[in-house]
């Protein structure tokens, strides 16, 4: 028999569902750390039901933010590389290969995300206005890597929750010059960008963007101003076509902060799917693709 221990699991599942302030690959690398922890933590009296606990977790972790394909892909990846090689063994050697497993997926998706920075870094070079919107650890990524080479940022506030207020201030960490702008005013400063970069939630099989909401305006302005739009991700992003439509998550409508008016529906919709047509280039660890 099991003896569930399931409190730090649950937790560290809620706050991987709740988060608003992490990107993709961020949460995919704590969904692992939480299958690592499961696998060396879960009591069980078989290798056999041990198994079955562990892949009712991986499970939940996979479909918990269905906007990321991150998420799925890792775990996905995880089980795929863990399953074949535990069932025969003794308990103990299945732990340490499950969390050996997991351990390794998560440096692989830091260094995907490190890579894909600096391809895009590479191609764009120095003395670039860059406009961007949400925060992205890849495109934060990319401006720590031009910070010396005279970039400049345009930088959407990302309502509701103000991502880009946060990105603002570790730009200014690093002294590069921001004009931080309501997501309003997208179209009236897109023009002065060199390029847009924008990073990823989700890559679909027919090359669109999810990616946080407002990032399909901005790449419609881009568009008409003629400037370039970028994507920067790496490859876990891709979503499978297996996995059918993807799911745009919807948050707490009381993040837009309005008052309970009689016959008004409050939406809160956290992303939002650019076409492939609007996408200038995907830069992911390997460089542009198609």
């Amino acid at each position: 028999m099991i003896r569930p221990e399931p409190l730090q699991f649950e937790q560290g599942l809620a706050q991987v569902r709740d988060d608003r302030t992490q990107g993709a690959a961020e949460l995919a690398r704590a969904c692992l750390r939480l299958l690592v922890d499961s696998a060396l933590t879960i009591t069980a009296a078989s290798t056999s039901d041990w198994r079955c606990a562990l892949l009712e977790r991986a499970e939940r972790l996979a479909e918990c933010r269905p906007s990321m394909a991150a998420i799925r892909h890792l775990v996905e990846c995880w089980q795929m590389t863990v399953i074949p090689r535990v069932n025969a063994r003794p308990l103990d050697e299945a732990r340490r290969i499950a969390a050996a497993v997991g351990r390794d997926l998560i440096e692989q998706s830091r260094q995907a995300t490190e890579q894909a920075a600096e391809q895009l870094a590479r191609f764009l070079g120095a003395g670039r206005v860059l406009m961007t919107h949400s925060l992205s650890s890849t495109i934060m990524g990319v401006f720590t890597r031009l910070a010396a080479q005279g970039v400049s940022a345009i930088v959407t506030e990302s309502r509701p929750l103000y991502e880009g207020r946060r990105l603002a201030e570790r730009l200014s960490a690093l002294d590069i010059p921001t004009t931080l702008i309501t997501d309003a005013q997208m179209g009236l400063f897109v023009a002065r960008a060199h390029a847009v970069v924008v990073g990823a939630d989700s890559r679909l099989p027919d090359g669109s963007l999810i990616n946080k909401a407002g990032t399909y305006l901005l790449a419609l302005a881009a568009r008409d101003q003629g400037v370039p739009f970028y994507v920067c991700s790496e490859r876990f992003k891709q979503r499978q076509p297996a996995w059918g439509a993807p799911e745009f998550e919807s948050m707490d409508p009381c993040e837009l902060g309005a008052p309970g008016w009689t016959c008004v529906t409050v939406e809160n919709v956290y992303f939002d799917r650019t076409p492939a047509r609007l996408i200038s280039g995907w830069f992911d660890e390997q460089g542009l693709g198609c």
